[in-house]
């Protein structure tokens, strides 16, 4: 995939931005607060309809605008496209389109449409930060390429919340219709979580040995990094294989009604891919546990990679890489590895303060920001 033009009205401090970017790696430098972060995050936007910094889209709007767009024209092996997404205020209420090629679309529809992989410091958290980095990185690069995925996910996260909204009331009125309530949404939640779950490990198979073989090549052969995927219940935890033939439905029946009480009392779901993580393994041990922060780094470094090659084997062609301010958080030797994977094949936006730090690449431009301001170096 190769993004062509990027185009936003009143996201972040831009009141217009129109850039084209035919280039295979561009370049952003400047001082701190200029606007370098937010290209990336108009891009990372277009291609998912969320920002990767937060939560609250207010926060995307330009200070005193009520409306804002951001238009992405790209090419593909399925063509020229154009995604635009609009927000706007309609009688009081903020709305929100997504339009590919002119045409709404649904949510569903549109992730995957424009496949992108974001890498910023906090991606260097992967390995010794919190599961939901882990869950967050492995959902993401599924859902990229399986728009069943996408749906499970959606389905899932109502059902857990319906969930734990029955058991607090069941905690609170003891109520013998709510538990007979209960049952059904247990139905519902263990095919979803059974479906999911054998996505998850079957990405992770995949994910093993793209990844596996990438971390060989940058300690030059000398460590084996593995990947694993980990089942948690509160404070018990179950650790399987890359691949399993469980019966996943009964597994999760067998365990929410052993856990039932649990659960009431505490108000919420002890169980279930909303908890899991993924356990990264070097020569066996821990990664997270005793790994030095140079393996933990180059642990990071492998996964988002195999994330690139991942989304390539499933769809033919290379992602777009984002790639905010992470350069500066690498030491040379990462960063010169990083550059040779994606030079003359990855499409690149690069987000730095010193552009000295990226050396001449295969089709590159440089962008001086400057007070939302983009000028061609």
């Amino acid at each position: 995939m190769r993004i062509k033009e990027i185009s936003a009205v009143n996201f972040r401090n831009y009141t217009g931005l129109k850039l084209e970017t035919s280039a295979m790696t561009n370049i952003f430098y400047g001082q701190n607060a200029q606007g370098k972060t937010n290209i990336l995050e108009a891009v990372f936007y277009g291609a998912f309809g969320m920002s990767h910094r937060t939560s609250a889209e207010e926060e995307l709007l330009r200070l005193g605008s009520g409306e804002m767009a951001v238009s992405i024209s790209f090419s593909s092996f399925g063509g020229e496209h154009e995604l635009r997404i609009k927000k706007y205020q309609q009688l009081g209420r903020a709305k929100k389109e997504i339009l590919l090629d002119g045409t709404k679309i649904r949510p569903k529809e549109h992730y995957g449409t424009l496949n992108v992989v974001m890498f910023s410091p906090e991606d260097l958290q992967l390995v010794k930060g919190e599961p939901a980095l882990r869950r967050r990185f492995l959902d993401m690069q599924i859902a990229q390429t399986d728009a069943v995925y996408y749906d499970l996910l959606v389905k899932y996260n109502r059902v857990l919340q319906q969930r734990n909204r029955l058991l607090k009331e069941i905690r609170e009125q003891n109520d013998k219709i709510f538990e007979r309530q209960l049952s059904v949404w247990d139905r519902e939640f263990c095919s979803l979580a059974a479906a999911i779950v054998r996505r998850r490990l079957a990405s992770l198979i995949r994910l093993q040995q793209i990844a596996g073989k990438i971390y060989a090549s940058i300690t030059g052969h000398k460590e084996n990094l593995t990947v694993r995927y980990e089942m948690k219940a509160n404070s018990d935890q179950w650790l399987y294989p890359d691949s399993s033939s469980e019966d996943w439905e009964c597994f999760y029946e067998e365990n929410l009604q052993a856990r039932k009480q649990t659960d009431i009392l505490r108000g919420s779901t002890g169980i279930g891919p909303h908890r899991d993580d993924m356990g990264l393994l070097l020569n066996c041990t821990s990664l997270r546990s005793f790994g030095s922060q140079g393996q933990q780094r180059s642990g990071a470094l492998a996964l988002k990679l195999s994330q690139l090659e991942y989304v390539r084997q499933e769809t033919g062609e290379f992602p777009v890489l984002l790639l905010d301010d992470v350069m500066s958080e690498l030491d040379a030797e990462r960063r010169a590895q990083m550059l040779h994977f994606i030079d003359g094949r990855v499409q690149t936006f690069i987000t730095v303060n010193d552009r000295e730090l990226i050396p001449e690449l295969a089709g590159c431009s440089y962008y001086e920001i400057v007070q939302g301001t983009v000028k061609r170096a």
